[in-house]
């Protein structure tokens, strides 16, 4: 739904409580999407309760009238197929989910019971108080949050923006219970009534039966009064022109460079913004980044991006610096500024507006990855904004030619309007935020600098965007052959396969084409991986301009590592695809960096990883599961050291050698007849005559049944985490499904009882986790204020007392069973899925490509007894290999007598293994 809701398909109106509504039948949807925009955002939180608003959101699913219990909705609607969430921002808060239609009758009706009669029991406020003060002190150590909070302080304290949106135990503990409780139930009173508050539902459900369940779920929700909305400046005259100076937690260098302007994001008819930010974006030669990067300044950017509300907009340019970047970064803004004046200097191009217009539509036309939920979200918020005459054209991209409406954007972009901050390690400053304890400075931007910014010298490499050669001129179909519907092999060979297939299915223009190279080379040390890594980074980083004018024009690539060597994967529009996707396939196998670039890019990479030791602990003990798990899968550190110690001259060294001997598999599925497939694999014998090695097995460490073993993750971290992994012990449907089934039957008590009931941690839940397609499930707790060892054995414990008490499952399996059939069962959504679909089918040696249909049969098949024995063998650990992995944080550890995994080279040279597939 990024094309306008066709004029049939959509409805507006409005309930006599004022409640705004858009339907749009969508009937080759199964599900439903559903959003509830609210103007009760953080903007409107007291001065001496702010997070008020996000202790409500949390406390809506807490229990309502008819749904008493806490996260009732949740398991509610998780059992009609669906999933739930919600969020709370500037100054809107949404909730939204989506299940399956034949469910919404009895959904909607518990959703409006949650939005408009909520308990705000005193035990729940009590119990999220704890669950927000975990969330703040996880995020304490997010650049994102610290930066953001930064931003607060650095704007006009009287605007709305400036209060502290989280919330936390000091703020909340301000107040007796009762006293909250009050403050909640009256927020709740000001905010969440009709005048306030609007509806999207995206459904298969005909508009006229939507409309009245629409009007019989909310016709108890009282109408209220509209909220102010009008806000003083974002920024006052001091806080523009200035250099915002910020150290971060992770070893990365930006600058962000912000324009302050009105709400210029929301003139829909012709969209201004966009049009500057296709243009500040480009990334193709000539571009300001391409120039940027040509001097070994920058290593990213991106532009258009900034908070926004209703009536203001900041338009940020956020640059990725090198370290000579940093250096030069009055020199960048003098070329951004440059740039600038190029896009200003060519306003009556109205070919550009043309040609943008003409991507636009395709981008429109062809679009085979809706995101319907996320429409449904800013759907709704557009009602609470927007008349309803606006709302059909929000999702077109501007086909008109306003070049007044640009320039009259353009004249925001001015020094004495910008904001610069500049975010590295090593800087000096003088200030230290609230909350999350960041360090900072705010100084004018002097007039001798300012100069600077419109010194032109250096910046003629400068140009904007040719005509893109990319366009297309056939978008037609081709006539489909009957022996082509599924993948076939048009070249067989011991070291070098091709399958071929077209899509029946979606009636696009489209295709897929995935070449796999299996390398020995790459596989045999942790030296050779590394230079693999840096090797596909330079030709990523060489493409990137080269290319750029096809990845706008629907023709997309990327060039990527696995564990067995390097995957090219090109997709979109099919015409002109099979020749870019020869172009990239050259370039990989000619290009050699430059010796600076290879610098450029080893510095990138190792900032990289040294930016992953910094993730959250659950994130990193994840992160070394795979490690441990697959073989040819290194950790972070090791390879950070590998990266470090490698040289330009051995990089190429080892890239030639690897590079004598390989394995080739690809496949070529969409829009093509079979000749023009058979020509593309011609000319890859040719152009591959090397392929001479055998594909390498995706093995996957064999863990011992009935033992555990543990692993100790030291983390940038105060809080603990634990992660204990279960092993399937095979791969097949049997063992596949009852993984499924019990990671699906835990998961919401596991939640319930461990985060909502014992506030172990904020982060607390259960994963199915497959590795190389063998599977397994996880049960993980990161947590504040308790010890892995405390940890560990709460989820043993609960583990214990489910399996237990297994037989309370049996009336749930029924509902578990549906749903895991849906799942199983859903329909490719897109041409593109499907072709993802085959590959890994292929890669795992599924050459029926039937292997979900038969896990749906097996699943189909079990019955509770079933289950339950398979769990009284788990329970007495005849099943499953176990893998314990912990993080202590600011705690002791778990116990030295444990059986700990301490070298990890050593434990993968001794393990046993199963063999996978190939891809």
């Amino acid at each position: 739904m990024t094309t306008p809701p066709d004029q049939d398909r959509y409805h507006c109106f409005t309930l006599h409580n004022g409640l705004k509504v858009m339907v749009y039948h969508q009937p080759e949807q199964a599900a439903s999407y559903i959003s509830m925009a609210i103007r009760g955002g953080h903007f409107y939180d007291p001065e001496n309760c702010q997070g008020l608003s996000h202790l409500l959101e949390h406390m809506l699913f807490m229990g309502s009238v008819h749904l008493p219990n806490p996260n009732q909705i949740n398991e509610y609607i998780e059992n009609n197929g669906g999933h739930m969430n919600a969020w709370t921002g500037t100054e809107y808060a949404n909730f939204h989910f989506n299940c399956r239609s034949e469910a919404l009758p009895s959904v909607l009706p518990a959703f409006a019971d949650m939005l408009c009669s909520p308990l705000l029991a005193s035990s729940s406020i009590e119990t999220e108080i704890n669950t927000i003060e975990s969330e703040f002190q996880f995020k304490k150590k997010d650049d994102l949050r610290r930066l953001y909070q930064i931003h607060k302080e650095t704007c006009n304290p009287a605007h709305p923006f400036s209060k502290f949106s989280v919330g936390n135990a000091d703020i909340y503990n301000q107040f007796e219970t009762a006293e909250l409780k009050e403050k909640l139930r009256q927020f709740h009173q000001r905010h969440y009534c009709g005048s306030n508050m609007a509806l999207c539902i995206v459904s298969p459900v005909p508009s006229n039966a939507l409309k009245d369940l629409v009007t019989q779920a909310f016709s108890t929700l009282k109408a209220g009064e509209p909220v102010p909305t009008d806000w003083p400046a974002l920024y006052t005259e001091d806080q523009t022109g200035v250099q915002i100076n910020i150290v971060p937690l992770q070893a990365a260098t930006r600058m962000i460079v912000t324009f302050a302007l009105p709400g210029l994001h929301n003139e829909y008819e012709t969209k201004p913004l966009d049009y500057l930010s296709h243009l500040l974006g480009d990334e193709g030669e000539g571009s300001l980044l391409a120039v940027l990067k040509c001097k070994n300044w920058v290593i990213s950017l991106i532009a258009g991006s900034g908070i926004e509300g209703d009536h203001f907009k900041d338009f940020n340019i956020s640059f990725q610096l090198t370290p000579s970047g940093l250096e030069n970064r009055d020199a960048i803004i003098a070329h951004l500024f440059a740039y600038l004046d190029l896009i200003k200097k060519s306003l009556h191009h109205s070919w550009r507006y043309d040609e943008k217009a003409k991507l636009n539509k395709l981008a429109n036309e062809f679009d085979d990855n809706p995101k319907l939920l996320n429409a449904a979200c800013d759907y709704a918020q557009a009602l609470l904004f927007f008349p309803f005459e606006a709302i059909p054209q929000l999702k077109i991209l501007a086909d008109k030619f306003a070049p007044k409406k640009v320039e009259h954007a353009l004249s925001f972009f001015r020094v004495d309007n910008m904001r610069v901050k500049v975010i590295d390690q090593k800087l000096d400053t003088n200030r230290t935020c609230n909350y999350y304890n960041a360090k900072y400075s705010v100084s004018k931007i002097s007039a001798d600098t300012q100069r600077l910014y419109q010194e032109e010298k250096g910046t003629e490499a400068l140009s904007l965007p040719s005509p893109n050669p990319y366009l297309g001129d056939n978008y037609s179909l081709i006539k489909l052959e009957s022996e082509f519907l599924k993948p076939t092999l048009i070249t067989a060979e011991p070291s070098k396969k091709i399958w071929f297939a077209q899509d029946e299915q979606f009636a696009t223009p489209k295709g897929d084409i995935f070449i796999s190279f299996d390398v020995p080379g790459f596989t045999e040390s942790v030296e050779r991986v590394a230079a693999k890594r840096v090797w596909l980074a330079a030709i990523t980083d060489h493409l990137q301009a080269k290319y750029y004018r096809a990845e706008i024009a629907g023709l997309h690539y990327r060039v990527y590592g696995h564990q067995a060597g390097f995957s090219v994967n090109t997709r979109g529009f099919s015409q002109n695809q099979m020749k870019l996707c020869e172009q990239i396939l050259a370039t990989t196998f000619n290009f050699t960096p430059s010796e600076e670039s290879f610098l450029r890019l080893q510095h990138s990479q190792l900032q990289s990883l040294h930016n992953s030791l910094m993730n959250k602990p659950t994130n990193r003990l994840f992160s070394r599961l795979s490690v441990l798990i697959q073989k040819h899968t290194y950790a972070p550190l090791t390879l950070f050291e590998a990266i470090q110690n490698i040289s330009f001259d051995k990089m190429i060294q080892l890239k030639d050698a690897a590079m004598s001997s390989y394995h080739l598999e690809g496949l070529l599925f969409g829009n093509w007849e079979s000749e023009e497939a058979k020509g593309f694999a011609q000319s890859l014998d040719s152009q591959f005559s090397k392929a001479s090695a055998l594909p390498i097995p995706r093995a996957v460490t064999q863990l011992p049944t009935g033992e555990s073993h543990y692993h100790k993750v030291v983390c940038e971290h105060d809080d603990a985490a634990v992660v204990l992994y279960f092993q399937a012990p095979s791969d097949g449907l049997i063992d596949t499904a009852m993984c499924m089934i019990l990671e699906q039957m835990l998961a919401a008590p596991f939640f319930n009882v461990l985060r909502s009931e014992k506030q172990l941690g904020y982060v607390v839940g259960t994963g199915y986790v497959p590795h190389n397609q063998h599977p397994g499930f996880a049960f993980y707790i990161q947590s504040p204020g308790f010890a892995p060892a405390h940890l560990l054995s709460e989820i043993r414990e609960f583990l214990k007392r489910q399996f237990d008490e297994i037989d309370f499952y049996r009336t749930y399996w029924p509902i578990i069973q549906k749903n895991l059939l849906k799942q199983l069962n859903e329909k490719d959504l897109s041409q593109s899925m499907k072709a993802q679909r085959l590959w890994l089918a292929l890669g795992t040696g599924d050459r029926t490509f039937s292997h979900n249909t038969r896990l749906a049969q097996k699943i189909h098949s079990l019955t509770f007894d079933d289950i339950k024995h398979y769990a009284d063998e788990a329970a007495n650990r005849q099943k499953f290999g176990e893998l314990v992995l912990y993080a202590p944080g600011k705690f002791q550890g778990l116990e030295d007598d444990l059986p700990h995994i301490k070298d990890i080279a050593e434990f993968k040279q001794k393990t046993r293994y199963f063999d996978k597939g190939s891809q």
